[in-house]
This record gives C-alpha cells, sequence and structure tokens, in this order.
C-alpha cells in the first residue's frame, strides 16, 4: 500500500509561507449538520432534502459561505442556524422555514434570532474534503475546547474552510481573521490573545480584503513590534505600487510605521509548486504559483532585523 503524502507536510518542505493568504469570508451561515454526514460538495451532505440542498448551493453560489457545524457530543446544542457578522442563531420550527431564513439572508435580510455575543472560532475537521483538515484539524479542534472559557468562545468543528495545506485552518468571526498551521500546542496561547482582543500572530494569515503583499507586510510589523517593543500594532502602511505582472525574483519595499518606528519590509516574489489538498498530490497534480515572502525588515535606524 502505497504510503500517504499529507499536502501540509510537502507545503512546509517546500517552505510556503500561509502569510498572506488571509482573506475569509464576508457573509457566513452555519448551518448544524452531524460530521458523520459531511459531504463534498457539502450540499450533497447525507440526509439533507433536496430543498435544503437547493438552498445551500444557491447561497454559495451567491457568495454566502455557507459551513456545516457540529461537536463533539454537543450537535443537539448546536442552533439549527448562525449568521455572521450579525452573530445572530435560531431554530426553526420546521424545514420551510429554515430554507426561507437561508434564502432571505442571501438577498440581504437576517432572520430573527438571538444574539451571541461571544467569539465563534470554526476549526475545519472535514475529513471529506482533505486528509489533513482531519489529522491536523481535529487534534487542534479538541486542544482548544479542552480548555476554552465556553461563556467566552463558541468553538465548531466545520466542512471545508480553504487552505488544506495550511491545516488546521481556522477562522474566527465576527472578527474575519483567518489563522493557518495551528497546532494543539498553540491553543493556550491562541485563546489568551484572543481574550485580549489581540491577534495571535504566529498562525495569523494576515488581514482579510488586503493584498497579498500588504498582508505580510503588515504581519512582519507587528511581528517586530512584538518582539522589539513587546506590544502589538497598529501598523501605518505607505502602499506602493503593486506590480501588475510580478515574476519570480521581482522586489518591493513597504513602508510601515509602528509604534514611531519607520521600518522599510523587504519582499521577493517567489514560485512554489502547490498542491492544495491531498487529492491534488495523489494524482501528481499543482501548478506553480506566484507568491510574495518576506525578505526582510529594517528600521532606519539600524541593521536588519528579523
Amino acid at each position: 500500500m502505497t504510503k500517504h503524502v499529507f499536502c501540509r507536510d510537502l507545503c512546509l518542505e517546500r517552505g510556503e509561507p500561509h502569510e498572506g493568504t488571509g482573506n475569509a469570508p464576508t457573509r457566513v451561515l452555519l448551518l448544524a449538520w452531524p460530521r458523520g454526514k459531511w459531504r463534498t460538495p457539502r450540499w450533497e451532505s447525507a440526509d439533507m432534502s433536496a430543498p435544503l440542498a437547493k438552498a445551500v448551493h444557491e447561497a454559495a453560489l451567491a457568495g454566502v459561505h455557507v459551513a456545516l457545524v457540529d461537536k463533539v457530543g454537543e450537535t443537539e446544542n448546536l442552533p439549527q442556524l448562525q449568521a455572521q457578522p450579525e452573530s445572530v442563531f435560531a431554530d426553526f420550527e420546521s424545514e420551510a422555514e429554515l430554507i426561507a431564513a437561508i434564502g432571505n439572508y442571501v438577498d440581504g435580510t437576517v432572520f430573527e434570532g438571538t444574539y451571541d455575543p461571544r467569539t465563534t472560532i470554526l476549526v475545519c475537521t472535514d475529513s471529506r474534503r482533505d486528509a489533513c483538515c482531519a489529522r491536523y484539524g481535529f487534534s487542534t479542534y479538541k486542544a482548544l475546547t479542552a480548555i476554552a472559557d465556553p461563556e467566552q468562545f463558541n468553538i465548531v468543528q466545520a466542512t471545508h474552510l480553504g487552505g488544506c495545506r495550511f491545516a488546521a485552518s481556522l477562522v474566527v468571526v465576527p472578527q474575519r481573521q483567518r489563522y493557518g498551521r495551528m497546532t494543539a500546542g498553540q491553543a493556550p496561547a491562541f485563546l489568551e490573545a484572543l481574550s485580549r482582543g489581540e491577534i495571535f500572530l504566529p498562525a495569523y494569515k494576515g488581514r482579510t480584503d488586503m493584498p497579498e503583499p500588504l498582508q505580510v507586510a503588515e504581519l512582519a510589523a507587528l511581528r517586530w513590534a512584538e518582539t522589539n517593543t513587546r506590544s502589538s500594532g497598529p501598523v501605518r502602511l505607505d502602499s506602493p505600487d503593486l506590480p501588475k505582472d510580478p515574476q519570480e525574483g521581482a522586489e518591493l519595499t513597504v513602508h510601515a510605521a509602528v509604534h514611531g518606528t519607520e521600518l522599510d519590509i523587504s519582499l521577493r516574489a517567489r514560485l512554489f509548486h502547490v498542491q492544495g489538498n491531498c487529492g491534488v498530490v495523489a494524482e501528481g497534480g499543482g501548478q506553480h504559483t506566484l507568491r510574495w515572502c518576506l525578505d526582510g525588515v529594517t528600521t532606519t535606524q539600524s541593521q536588519p532585523q528579523y
């Protein structure tokens, strides 16, 4: 039998960074569905009626990310539907009402429900989509739920969130933060950072809705500040003219300021052979993708610091 090759392991071997891949969905619906019944695509999951599957599929086509969610041993405690970033959840008397709520949300109307003030953490454990998400995602999920304050955090297992090669993959809402390569051992520090309203820098992918090189630069500045001033942001970035068609080896300098210190952040474009999930690896597929990588951080008064 051929040994399984994990896309996450290959990604690490190739040195591809997770920084710069922080884009998160703008609107999310969390639909409670037992993990054992998840399928790919999610609207073909077991026991999902044709009308509900149609509503989930149409929501996805309209740009709403519908995540099927579950909790180990606690499925009965999950509300049927939750909307983010509105942080509203509800149960419904009938499937018809549930379907109508999904359709109305797609059209811009949030269903009536209960406000949930907690931070919701989606952890991808979708074994149907990728073995890495099952292997790394589930251990991270279990570590988080073992220590998290349920009054402060709502932690759920979720279907595919994207970025399988960066497993464990997490999305934090309503903050719209994406994290990658999260490990079980990082769970305490991760929750502590979120409790303080801060970003967990080691696994942070970058600010959503920002071009990749600026995500990388801002994160580099934040890490510099944490190392050198023991504090975090805010970071001011002077947006440079970004190359429209960069080639491998292209260089870019982003000027930043954090806590009164001026920084020049050097980036370099590199090509990586990207295999987005284990299925692509098994089939021998993949493609070469240009990524912007940190080359160095220099203060205006000193030599490069990393």
